[in-house]
């Protein structure tokens, strides 16, 4: 079995390589662990991770499961307050479209594109069904919705139309293009999050990263606990 596990940031990345010295003696010969950095946002992730699926296949290698990791902002605090970490099941493109005079239209609603059209659902981009064994891992996680934004919001309209159009409950820059190249290369993949700030804070000082990377780190640690205690782990 093999698991690739990505992050925009080495910081993030550094959560599940911590996380997994605790394991690592339990999953050595039964899985190899794979980690790379895609980059800050949807073009470098694109490419990035593109590039390692398309030549893990090549290899004939192919991953079992993608994984992507980071920090994010809270749309909802009550929901998910800074700190915690949630499994982020469905992801949409947020700002992709055309600013117009009446306001923001969608690829989607100016019917440019079929927002049914493969990988698309109902303009959505949703998990693919994981197999029971990796099923069993996620349900372990609260879930969320995501939306992916390559300008990070700062103000109360963007805050408000995301969360309209949306019902997004976390935000940010990388999440749906990890979806999108998963999809397409037909790969079984994960993304989890842990909050750091609310949406529209765009004061870094005033962001609790260290809590969030701790929180990060502890839903790796849940992931390979969780790996290690399943009799399948061979399969």
């Amino acid at each position: 079995m093999r698991i690739l596990i990505c992050a925009a940031e080495q910081e993030e990345l550094n959560c599940a390589i911590q996380a997994l010295r605790l394991y690592e003696s339990k999953i050595a010969g039964k899985a190899q662990i794979d980690f790379m950095l895609t980059g800050i946002g949807i073009a470098s992730a694109c490419y990035r991770i593109t590039k390692k699926l398309v030549e893990a296949e090549a290899e004939g290698r192919k991953y079992s499961l993608a994984i992507n990791i980071g920090i994010a902002g809270s749309f909802d605090l009550e929901k998910l307050p800074v700190g915690s970490a949630a499994l982020i099941e469905k992801e949409y493109f947020g700002d992709l479209g055309f600013m117009t005079a009446s306001g923001f239209l969608t690829l989607f609603d100016s019917k440019t594109l079929d927002s049914n059209l493969f990988p698309f659902k109902e303009g959505a981009l949703e998990m693919l069904p994981l197999s029971e064994y990796f099923n069993n891992i996620a349900s372990t996680y609260k879930r969320a919705t995501g939306v992916t934004v390559q300008t990070v919001s700062g103000n109360s309209q963007m805050f408000t139309n995301l969360v309209n159009r949306y019902s997004a409950e976390v935000e940010s820059m990388e999440g749906a293009a990890f979806f999108y190249i998963c999809l397409n290369e037909h790969v079984q993949f994960m993304e989890l999050r842990s909050i750091s700030n609310k949406v529209g804070e765009s004061d870094v000082s005033k962001w609790d990263t260290p809590k969030a990377l701790e929180a990060l780190k502890e839903a790796c640690k849940e992931f390979f606990r969780q790996f290690t205690e399943n009799q399948h782990i061979n399969h």
